[in-house]
C-alpha cells in the first residue's frame, strides 16, 4: 500500500518546509467553542499536571496527499482529514504569538512566527503554512493584527477561535507562555501520507465512516472525489468546483444531509433505512462509472433545492410548507421543479401540481393527521416523477397520486374541523396562540386574495388586527374575528375601539375595492 503512517509531533508538522493546503471542496471550519475548550482544557490538564500528553485519542489523525511537484521550493501536501483540528492549532499559535511579542527582549514572537505559522520559499518569501482559500484572507489578518497590535475585526471569520484563545492568554506570564508553547508543540498525532489519489480516499472512509462523525454528505463527497472517472485532473477539478456548487446552494440550511436525504427518494427507486443509511444506499445502489452523472444530477438538484428552501418563494404553496416545516414533500416538489426546468412539463401545469398539493395538504393538516402515514407514497411519486419523460406521463402519474391520497381526506368534516383547530386561532395573550401567526396570517392572505381584484396583497407590510378585543379567549381569537391591516391604521386608528368603529375604520382606510369580507 503506497502510503506511510507516522506518530508525529505538532512541532514536526508545523516546522516543515511545506504548504498544507485544504481544498475547495471541503466543508468549511466548523468547530464550535465545545472543540477549542476541549483542547484548552487537555492543555491546561498537562500542565497543571507536568505529564506526557496522551493525546492520540482527541487530536487523532490527520490525512495528507502529497503531491509531486513542489510548491516554490516547499513541499505541498492536500488536508484529505484534519482540516478542523489543524486549524484549530495554527489558530491556537497565532494567539500564542500575539501574547509573546508582549516581551520583545525575548525575541520568542519571531521564532514561532518563522519556524511554526510561516515556510520560506525558494524566492525568501514568506507563505502562511495553511493555504485556505475560504480563510486566507482572515489568517493574513489576524496575523497582522497579532503582529501590529491592533484591533481585530469582529467581521473576520475566524474572530470566534482566535479570540476564545487570546483571551485565556492576554494576562499570562512569559513562563507560562513558555511552558504551553512547548507543551503544546509535543503534542502526538498520526499522520497518514500517500502520494496516490485513490489510496487516500480509502484511509479517510475507513476512518470517518463507521464512527459517523462527518455528515452523510461529506462521507458522499469523499466518495465521489475518489471514485468519479476519469481520473484526470480537469476532469477531478471539475467534480470539485461542482461540489463547492453544491455546497454554496445548501449553506442556508441546517441540516445538509436533507438535501441527498431527498434527492435519493428521486434517483434511486430504493428507500434508505433511515437517514444514517442514506450514503450507504448510494453506494450500493450507483456504480462507479455513474457517479459522474450522478454528481452532475445532484448539483442540478441542490440549484432546485435552494429555490424552494431560501424564505423568500413566490410560490404560495412552498411558503406554506415553509411555514408548517414540512421537509416530507421537498423531494416531490424538486421533482416537479426540475421536470420543468429541463421543458418536460410547462410552468402551467408546474403551478397547478403545486396548487393541488397545496389543498390537499392544508385539508390532510386540518384534520391533524401525521405525514407518517404517506411517507412511501411521498416518497415513490417523486422517484415516478422525477423520472419521468412526457408531460402526459407526468399527468397521469400524478393523477393516480391525488386518487390515492384522497382517501386521507375523504369521509372528513373539514369546515367544523377547521373551527376547532387551534393552529387557526391567534391571540397576543396566549403563548401558544401567538406561535400561530405566520399560519393564521398565510389563511387570511388566501381569503382576501380570493376578494380582492386589483392589486395583490403584501403580507410583509400588514399586521394581524382582531375586530373584538383580545382578550385571550378561543372565541375572540378564532379566524372569523381576525382582519389584516397596516401597523400604523392598527396601532393609531384601531386602538381601543369597538368592533363597528373598527369596520368603519377600515372600510374609510381600504385600498382594495369591493372587498367582500366585511
Amino acid at each position: 500500500m503506497a502510503f506511510t503512517t507516522e506518530n508525529r509531533k505538532i512541532e514536526n508538522i508545523f516546522q516543515r518546509a511545506a504548504i498544507y493546503n485544504v481544498p475547495r471542496y471541503q466543508r468549511d471550519y466548523v468547530w464550535k467553542e465545545i472543540n477549542w475548550k476541549e483542547l484548552w482544557i487537555d492543555l491546561q490538564f498537562t500542565l497543571d499536571n507536568d505529564s506526557k500528553i496522551p493525546w492520540s485519542h482527541f487530536l487523532g489523525t490527520i490525512v495528507l496527499s502529497q503531491t509531486k511537484n513542489k510548491n516554490n521550493g516547499l513541499d505541498s501536501y492536500e488536508i484529505i482529514d484534519g482540516q478542523q483540528r489543524l486549524m484549530t492549532i495554527y489558530l491556537l499559535l497565532i494567539a500564542i504569538y500575539k501574547n509573546f511579542r508582549k516581551f520583545p527582549e525575548k525575541n520568542i514572537s519571531k521564532y514561532i512566527f518563522e519556524s511554526f505559522l510561516t515556510s520560506l520559499t525558494r524566492e525568501s518569501d514568506r507563505e502562511l503554512i495553511i493555504d485556505n482559500e475560504l480563510y486566507n484572507d482572515d489568517l493574513k489578518s489576524i496575523i497582522d493584527a497579532s503582529t501590529n497590535t491592533k484591533s481585530l475585526e469582529r467581521t473576520n471569520k475566524l474572530y470566534l477561535p482566535f479570540n476564545y484563545f487570546d483571551n485565556n492568554l492576554k494576562d499570562k506570564s512569559y513562563e507560562y507562555l513558555e511552558k504551553l508553547l512547548n507543551k503544546l508543540l509535543s503534542v502526538n498525532i498520526v499522520e497518514i501520507i500517500s502520494g496516490e489519489d485513490e489510496e487516500i480516499y480509502n484511509i479517510f472512509e475507513v476512518l470517518n465512516a463507521r464512527g459517523q462523525k462527518l455528515r452523510q454528505i461529506e462521507l458522499l463527497k469523499n466518495h465521489i472525489m475518489k471514485y468519479i472517472q476519469p481520473r484526470e485532473t480537469e476532469f477531478i477539478d471539475q467534480a470539485k468546483n461542482k461540489w463547492r456548487s453544491i455546497q454554496n446552494n445548501i449553506e442556508h440550511l441546517n441540516d445538509p444531509d436533507a438535501l441527498i436525504q431527498h434527492f435519493t427518494k428521486c434517483y434511486i427507486e430504493k428507500n434508505a433505512e433511515n437517514q444514517n443509511s442514506i450514503y450507504r444506499l448510494i453506494k450500493e445502489e450507483i456504480k462507479i462509472q455513474d457517479l459522474s452523472t450522478f454528481l452532475d444530477k445532484l448539483e442540478e438538484f441542490s440549484k432546485v433545492y435552494k429555490e424552494i428552501t431560501e424564505n423568500n418563494s413566490e410560490y404560495e404553496s412552498i411558503k406554506y410548507f415553509s411555514i408548517k416545516r414540512n421537509q416530507q414533500i421537498r423531494s416531490l416538489i424538486c421533482a416537479i421543479f426540475v421536470i420543468c426546468k429541463n421543458e418536460i412539463i410547462d410552468e402551467i401545469t408546474k403551478k397547478q401540481a403545486l396548487v393541488q398539493l397545496l389543498n390537499f395538504f392544508f385539508i390532510f393538516n386540518t384534520t391533524q393527521q401525521t405525514s407518517n402515514k404517506i411517507d412511501k407514497i411521498i416518497s415513490s411519486i417523486s422517484y415516478k416523477v422525477y423520472h419521468c419523460e412526457t408531460i402526459n406521463e407526468f399527468k397521469i402519474l400524478f393523477t393516480e397520486f391525488l386518487f390515492e391520497i384522497e382517501a386521507y381526506i375523504t369521509n372528513k368534516d373539514v369546515k367544523q374541523l377547521f373551527n376547532t383547530n387551534q393552529s387557526f386561532k391567534y391571540s397576543n395573550k396566549d403563548k401558544t396562540l401567538k406561535r400561530n401567526g405566520k399560519l393564521v396570517k398565510f389563511v387570511l392572505e388566501q381569503i382576501f386574495d380570493k376578494n380582492q381584484l386589483d392589486t395583490q396583497l403584501n403580507t410583509n407590510n400588514l399586521t394581524i388586527e382582531h375586530l373584538q378585543s383580545d382578550d385571550g379567549s378561543l372565541q375572540n381569537s378564532s379566524i372569523w374575528n381576525l382582519t389584516l391591516t397596516t401597523e400604523e391604521i392598527n396601532a393609531e386608528e384601531l386602538k381601543n375601539k369597538d368592533i363597528l368603529a373598527k369596520i368603519q375604520i377600515l372600510k374609510i382606510n381600504q385600498q382594495l375595492k369591493k372587498i367582500k369580507i366585511w
